[in-house]
């Protein structure tokens, strides 16, 4: 039924006014990484910081690609922009498997020389939903280990940068894309003894979820252990995109949606909204999760069950143990 009701009835980006171009304030100076920004969503955000907010750096980190595909990925944003604006805001690009530990590190390290040590605004917006089954190159069901588990040694290997930053503004933030697909998790939100197998016994959705329910914990978790760095899940609402489009082709609930998506669906320009606002607004409150735009939802597993996140860390940390230091 959770499947049933996310397909067809998928959250819209209408629940708060929030204009980019009147309530984002100057982000003068600021550094920001985004992953997946050379996809659809993370490349609308990256263009209305830019172009709002002027910060001095915005770092697209997403998969490796030759010299013409990064110009390519970088140039989608530049376009896009204001000519004063495009001159102002460095724009770099990262590569970064979050599939692999080993590319995670590199590009942490990389990341370092390229911001002088700064990260104000960290967004974890990048994720996968493949319909068949596989495992990462360290051995983790793949949906858990790009959406979740990737984001999580990234997030660890960059906390003494975010939380020196704090010394130079005290505004530091972690915007966390999670989604409603969170309710599509199987019974618990997190089946531990899957996420080290290819979980054969559980569909796409289930996976999808469950690596979602794991970044809402994630974040309830790092607000209340590094409460100087302030951290939202959001749900951008449900938006046509690559990762979408994918699905679209492989599963026959989403494309019985079909006749209705239109009425479902809205843009990328709305869908980067809610994490927009998450890491500008002066109303977010840290760990909480966040529909669109800025209204919290409490009705999740990590809320029904208190204890998940706190077990969630201990994996998190005993997996990460020996690789999540630079």
């Amino acid at each position: 039924m959770s499947i049933i009701k996310v397909a067809f009835f998928g959250s819209k980006n209408e629940s708060k006014d929030f204009d980019p171009a009147r309530d984002i304030q100057p982000l003068t100076g600021r550094v920001i990484l985004i992953t997946g920004a050379a996809g659809d969503l993370g490349r609308q955000t990256a263009i209305d910081l830019a172009r709002h907010g002027r910060p001095a750096q915005i770092v697209i980190a997403d998969l490796p690609r030759d010299a013409a595909g990064v110009e390519a990925a970088l140039s989608a944003i530049r376009t896009a922009l204001p000519p004063d604006t495009a001159s102002t805001v460095r724009l770099d690009f990262l590569p970064i498997d979050l599939s692999s530990f080993a590319s995670i590190r590199s590009a942490a390290s990389a990341f370092l020389s390229l911001s002088s040590n700064r990260l104000d605004i960290l967004i974890l917006n990048a994720g996968i939903m493949p319909v068949s089954h596989g495992v990462t190159s360290d051995g983790y069901e793949k949906v858990f280990g790009v959406n979740y588990l990737g984001h999580a040694l990234l997030t660890r290997l960059l906390l003494p940068t975010l939380q020196s930053t704090t010394s130079m503004n005290q505004d530091v933030r972690i915007v966390i894309v999670a989604s409603e697909g969170h309710a599509m998790a199987p019974k618990g939100g997190i089946v531990f003894d899957t996420l080290k197998t290819e979980a054969k016994k559980l569909n796409h959705f289930r996976r999808y979820g469950q690596s979602k329910v794991a970044l809402i914990a994630f974040a309830k978790e790092l607000a209340q252990r590094y409460p100087d760095i302030k951290t939202a899940a959001i749900h951008p609402g449900r938006i046509s995109t690559g990762l979408s489009t994918e699905l679209v082709q492989k599963s026959w609930i989403i494309r019985l949606t079909g006749p209705i998506s239109r009425f479902v669906v809205t843009t990328v320009e709305l869908g980067a909204r809610n994490q927009v606002w998450a890491a500008t607004s002066a109303d977010v409150v840290s760990g909480r999760y966040y529909v669109p735009v800025g209204v919290v939802d409490e009705k999740t597993v990590v809320e029904r069950d208190q204890g998940l996140a706190g077990r969630l860390w201990e994996w998190t940390e005993g997996e990460l143990k020996g690789v999540d230091k630079i």
